[in-house]
């Protein structure tokens, strides 16, 4: 039987720089609300003034995997030397190990722990990032779980991918989350397509 492994290196581009660079297109939601506020105060009060608001907040949710800066993430990603995945089986996402790998001002900043290219096997998942390198044997996926981070996540943002495993030295479980996406529908389907294709692996191990 397979041990599930994991390498931890020191990271070359999800750096805190890189995260805080990462961060920064949170701010560019902040453009259309301040832009909308300008736009009501000159406005007579009426219906636009109530149904402005509403539309901004709702554009700004369907793009909300652009503001938490997946564009960069792919772009960061892309320039990983990574194995060729295989179509449909390969995904860009963000690792989170429990415990933590990274700590301090660099945890509180970002919630993962790296980004990089998820793939399946015949046998297990594997995943390359910027400082992890981490294979998982499907019959050492004790339980595959999505979930949700806090209300948001289950109305708006979509679930989390947790893997409960065994064998894998000083972690107890890991967590994706797919970056690829700018739309928010888009990335709730690929949640799922990932989420329904990761349990069917594990179920058939």
């Amino acid at each position: 039987m397979k041990a599930p492994t994991i390498e931890v290196s020191p990271p070359k581009l999800f750096t805190t720089a890189g995260v805080l660079l990462i961060n920064a297109y949170g701010l560019l939601p902040a453009i259309p609300l301040a832009l909308s506020i300008l736009a009501i105060s000159l406005l007579e009060f009426g219906l636009l003034t109530w149904l402005l608001p509403v539309l901004v907040l709702v554009a700004t949710a369907y793009l909300l995997p652009f503001a938490l800066g997946n564009s960069r993430v792919v772009k960061l990603v892309g320039s990983l030397n990574l194995p060729a995945g295989k179509g449909e089986d390969s995904f860009v996402v963000q690792l989170t190990c429990s415990p933590r790998i990274r700590s301090g001002l660099r945890a509180l900043l970002e919630d993962a722990d790296d980004i990089g290219g998820l793939s399946f096997t015949d046998s297990e998942l594997v995943f390359h990032g910027d400082s992890v390198k981490l294979s998982i044997p499907f019959d050492q996926i004790e339980q595959v779980r999505p979930k949700n981070v806090g209300l948001l996540g289950l109305f708006v943002y979509g679930p989390r991918i947790t893997l409960v495993v065994s064998g894998l030295p000083g972690v107890k479980s890991v967590e994706f989350a797919e970056r690829s996406s700018r739309l928010l529908p888009t990335s709730r389907k690929t949640t799922w397509k990932f989420y329904e294709r990761l349990a069917s692996r594990v179920a058939t191990r």
